[in-house]
């Protein structure tokens, strides 16, 4: 559970930045774009509108969700320990959860940048 609103707040706006860029960008992407590169040279093409161009853009959900299930997991593995430094391991958990989502979110606009 987050301790933190605040941390429960960012994650949410750093996990829909991509889902924005994506509607602010799909306009003005070409029917086709690139998903998959071998190394300068794009290898993979599909719709615009496709599954894998959602998928994509759902990575900072990913991020935030995977966090989520590895809290609980863990607390419930290790709970008289995280009874006992409750505290820190939710400070942790929550700079830890902004973090991953932060990262996965900037892959995906990065992904979404380069279909341009």
């Amino acid at each position: 559970m987050f301790k933190s609103r605040l941390t429960m707040i960012l994650s949410s706006a750093a996990a829909m930045v991509p889902i924005v860029l994506y509607f602010y960008l799909y306009s003005r992407l070409p029917d086709f774009v690139p998903i998959h590169y071998t190394g300068t040279t794009a290898d993979r093409f599909v719709n615009k509108w496709s599954v894998d161009v959602a998928m994509l853009c759902l990575l900072g959900w990913l991020g935030f969700g995977f966090m989520r299930l590895l809290q609980f997991l863990l607390r419930k593995i290790f709970l008289s320990s995280y009874i006992h430094n409750m505290a820190s391991i939710h400070r942790i958990w929550n700079a830890a959860t902004l973090l991953v989502t932060a990262a996965f979110a900037a892959i995906s606009v990065c992904a979404l940048l380069a279909m341009m």
